[in-house]
């Protein structure tokens, strides 16, 4: 009895060995016929679009070209055209807000300017313009193609100049004004970060002819004329969108 309960107990463990390793076996199998899961095609990562929706505020330098439309004011008949040339500096801030690839918005600057020029007329009297300062407020529309937009924009204009009549013994009046005129403008835009935006632009700024006093220490010490001005500024600015 003792020798076959130790056979039939050594029978038992090697049938459960051998149960056990043909169970492994089977998994083991069904393990490598499961076919491997390949990642879908075209699942690699898409950066998001980026919005120009944003309030953004700006520098910019540059420079502006243009020429005045002079009449004598010593002569009222003589006129002149100075060509204007100069650096331009300031400050550009606006709001965009994106609908699909188009975005709207409102800009509005202000820029220093150094542009000026002089000629003499028919009368043998220098006439000098000088603008002293431009701003523009304008509605803009632009076309998006996500970082890269081109857009452009109109409305009105702003500036101060001062004008001066040379009489060729020396003595001159001076007239100063400040005007209300237009512009129109286009340019691209590149978004070089999230937040900062490089930008070429261009402005065409118009203001007609208006009538001006000159005072100085020329005879008569008071006289009229009028300036027209022109300007074209080419700048380059770098904003940065909140």
């Amino acid at each position: 009895m003792k020798w076959g309960a130790i056979v039939g107990g050594v029978g038992l463990a090697a049938v459960a060995s051998w149960s056990a390793a043909l169970s492994g076996a089977s998994t083991a199998n069904a393990a490598d016929m499961t076919p491997a899961v390949k990642a879908p095609v075209g699942s690699s990562y898409i950066p998001a679009q980026f919005m120009w929706t944003g309030y953004y505020i700006g520098a910019s330098a540059g420079w502006g070209s243009g020429h005045s439309d002079f009449t004598d004011p010593f002569t009222l008949t003589s006129t002149a055209s100075p060509s204007l040339s100069g650096f331009l500096v300031g400050g550009v801030t606006g709001i965009n807000y994106q609908i699909g690839s188009v975005v709207l918005g409102a800009e509005g600057d202000f820029t220093g300017s150094w542009a000026k020029g002089s000629a003499v007329d028919a009368s043998g009297n220098m006439l000098k313009t000088e603008v002293m300062w431009t701003s523009t407020v304008a509605a803009r529309i632009g076309w998006a193609f996500d970082r890269l937009m081109i857009y452009a924009k109109g409305g009105g204009a702003f500036d101060q100049d001062r004008n001066t009549a040379f009489l060729p013994s020396g003595a001159n009046d001076i007239g100063s004004t400040y005007r209300a005129g237009w512009n129109v403008g286009g340019g691209v835009e590149f978004a070089v970060t999230e937040h900062w935006i490089a930008r070429f632009a261009y402005d065409y700024l118009k203001f007609s002819a208006k009538n001006l006093t000159f005072q100085g220490n020329a005879v008569p010490p008071v006289v009229n004329g009028s300036v027209g001005v022109t300007l074209n500024e080419f700048k380059a600015i770098m904003a940065y969108k909140f």
